[in-house]
């Protein structure tokens, strides 16, 4: 059918040759752009139609690809967390031999951990550290144990004296930090990635640093100091003082308040001693809750 036997039933015929050849040019121009119209919507059409099809498809297998993804994120997570579990064990396994070799430490390591969990803790109320990662008093508690694992590579001939130590004893024991640091960081080289490790670091060597840059290994001074490790000495200090030594008797409270506000700005970062000023008595507690259970334990072993 040609196109002007297509139009004769829409307009009469008569009608069509009662006009010229132009106007009758232009009619069936105008016929022919309305059935391009409506050719051009069905295809649009059907290409919508396949469209919300093959979309709906898409819809469908990127939901299978979320799920797959997440029980993916799961497995992994679990995996991850059943090696750092198993590397947290076999570290704290190391530490509290360590702390076997010396039984007046008692519950240190586990005190100490709650004291810098504490702090980190008070902190992060503060305009100065309100920035500070929130996971930062957990990370810490993990990584406090560590503080002193380089003990195990010190003689019993100087960890165990009763007396004071020589000047060379003490350049020996001083060696501790750095011991800790190597083994922890031969850690991190195998297994990287983990904050705790990290911290564990920056505590093992520097925690016997001192504010006023009198410390050791590296004479660090004020905040060049890591956070972590200004943290744990005062941690660890008030622990020591309230703890009995062969050197000295264990220390009240108070009395131990008081030698470390005279170490504040020397010995300790002043801002971070002022917080354990302000929540002292729960430092105090937790010395006393621990002691007291780790006392009851030894009676049950006995």
């Amino acid at each position: 059918m040609n196109r002007l036997e297509h139009f004769e039933d829409k307009i009469p015929i008569s009608h069509v040759f009662g006009y010229d050849n132009d106007y009758i040019k232009v009619l069936l121009d105008y016929y022919a752009d309305q059935n391009d119209v409506v050719i051009e919507h069905n295809l649009v059409s059907e290409l919508m139609s396949r469209y919300a099809i093959l979309s709906k498809e898409l819809d469908r297998k990127n939901e299978q690809l979320e799920v797959y993804n997440h029980q993916l994120e799961i497995l992994v997570e679990k995996k991850v967390a059943e090696l750092t579990k198993a590397q947290v064990a076999t570290i704290h396994a190391l530490v509290k031999a360590a702390e076997a070799r010396d039984n007046e430490t008692g519950a240190h390591i586990e005190r100490t951990s709650q004291y810098c969990k504490l702090l980190a803790e008070k902190l992060l109320l503060t305009d100065k550290y309100k920035d500070l990662n929130p996971s930062f008093p957990g990370i810490i508690e993990m990584a406090a144990p560590l503080h002193d694992i380089g003990k195990v590579g010190i003689t019993d001939l100087i960890l165990l004296k009763p007396g004071k130590l020589t000047d060379d004893e003490f350049e020996v024991m001083k060696t501790h930090t750095q011991i800790g640091y190597d083994t922890l960081k031969a850690v991190d080289d195998r297994y990287p990635g983990n904050d705790w490790i990290h911290i564990g670091m920056d505590i093992a060597l520097n925690h016997h640093e001192k504010w006023d840059g009198s410390g050791y290994p590296q004479g660090l001074k004020g905040e060049d100091i890591p956070l972590a490790a200004r943290i744990m000495a005062l941690s660890d200090v008030y622990d020591a003082l309230r703890s009995k030594r062969v050197y000295k008797p264990p220390f009240p409270h108070d009395k131990t308040m008081s030698i470390m506000q005279e170490g504040s700005g020397k010995h300790f970062d002043p801002f971070l001693y002022t917080i354990v000023y302000e929540h002292q008595y729960e430092f105090r507690d937790i010395f006393e809750e621990l002691t007291i259970r780790h006392e009851g334990l030894q009676a049950l072993q006995e």
